[in-house]
């Protein structure tokens, strides 16, 4: 795809930098940077009005990685095999350890760690719509807290223009998924043939999701102290978490270039954990689109793998998200994960 009609689909789709299961071109990150604004306490960035949700994440390893990764001897010796020197100043690292601005001269710089826009889309175009009665930039922000109402229709217009610049707003389940798994797949084969970078960790949604990087702040609300989700939203992220890593590490193996390589191996060996685990959650519960997609993967797959299989899992994802609001998917309770990675945040 032309970088053009790419940035379209990002953008259409509120993908970050993280999206898509592949690696931007050096091109496509400084557009990118151009669109971040920036967690820290501004004018025009997030944590002006997100503050508990920005407290939340200066408790995290994402907040922490800017400070620490690059310091890791696992780190430097990735960095060597690559015959680099910086993770900060190379493409290849900062595109998942690290949120980039421009600098003065124009320049991609890291400038955090994994902040708001690496999960919910880069702010420039969606920042003036995200709080706009109906989403409409020339109305008056919007003021939130204790009696603040907004109508269902104008809410859904507000997160549709939001969608529709950039952002992935948590209710869409499956573009900030795709964020999530966009880096924990590892989607870069040199990277791990050359760099003996580690192929993607087993990564549950639910698992991550609400430990440490939960940030479920309703202000003014009983909401405000950061809950677990209701059961049946617990649902959807599970189903969602194993269709999207399966897509994604489907998407990694059918771009493998080195047979027999450890990528290679190591994109064989997630595809096969990643479809026992949809399977495990087919057999329990019926949700015939994603089991059509499943159908399609075969038990064991090999080197050749057509990209199409992942397409499917990726419609059938999309669908699920779109037409199930997890009330009727109660027998998936008994295989949720009980343990999460981190501590939620509790403000005081």
């Amino acid at each position: 795809m032309r970088w053009m009609g790419w940035l379209i689909v990002l953008v259409g789709l509120g993908w970050s930098v993280h999206g898509g299961a592949q690696r931007l071109s050096e091109e496509q990150e400084l557009e990118w940077a151009r669109l971040i604004v920036g967690p820290e306490a501004t004018e025009d960035e997030c944590a002006n009005c997100h503050t508990l949700e920005h407290e939340a994440w200066q408790t995290t390893r994402h907040y922490a990685t800017f400070k620490d990764r690059h310091r890791s001897d696992e780190a430097k010796e990735i960095l060597t095999n690559l015959g680099e020197r910086s993770m900060k100043r190379i493409s290849t690292c900062r595109q998942c350890h690290y949120t980039s601005r421009l600098d003065d001269e124009d320049r991609v710089r890291a400038a955090w760690g994994v902040s708001c826009e690496s999960c919910h889309g880069a702010g420039r175009n969606w920042l003036e719509v995200h709080n706009r009665p109906g989403g409409d930039p020339n109305a008056d922000a919007m003021e939130w807290g204790a009696g603040a109402q907004e109508a269902p229709e104008a809410r859904a217009q507000r997160l549709a223009a939001a969608a529709a610049k950039g952002m992935a707003h948590p209710e869409r389940l499956y573009d900030v998924a795709a964020n999530c798994f966009g880096c924990h797949t590892v989607p870069d084969e040199h990277l791990v043939n050359v760099g003996k970078h580690h192929p993607g960790k087993p990564f549950d949604l639910v698992a991550r999701s609400q430990g440490e990087v939960r940030h479920r702040f309703l202000h003014g609300t009983a909401a405000a102290k950061n809950p677990l989700p209701e059961a049946a939203e617990l649902r959807r992220l599970y189903v969602v978490g194993a269709a999207v890593d399966l897509e994604f590490s489907l998407r990694n193996l059918s771009r493998a270039s080195q047979a027999g390589g450890d990528y290679e191996r190591a994109m064989i060996e997630r595809v096969g954990a990643a479809r026992a685990k949809l399977a495990a959650i087919l057999d329990t519960v019926e949700l015939p689109g994603l089991a059509a997609a499943l159908g399609r993967v075969p038990a064991e797959v090999g080197a050749a793998v057509d990209p199409a299989l992942a397409d499917g899992l990726e419609e059938a994802a999309r669908a699920f998200v779109e037409g199930n609001d997890g009330t009727a998917l109660g027998a998936l309770d008994a295989l949720l994960p009980t343990e999460y990675v981190g501590t939620p945040y509790q403000p005081q």
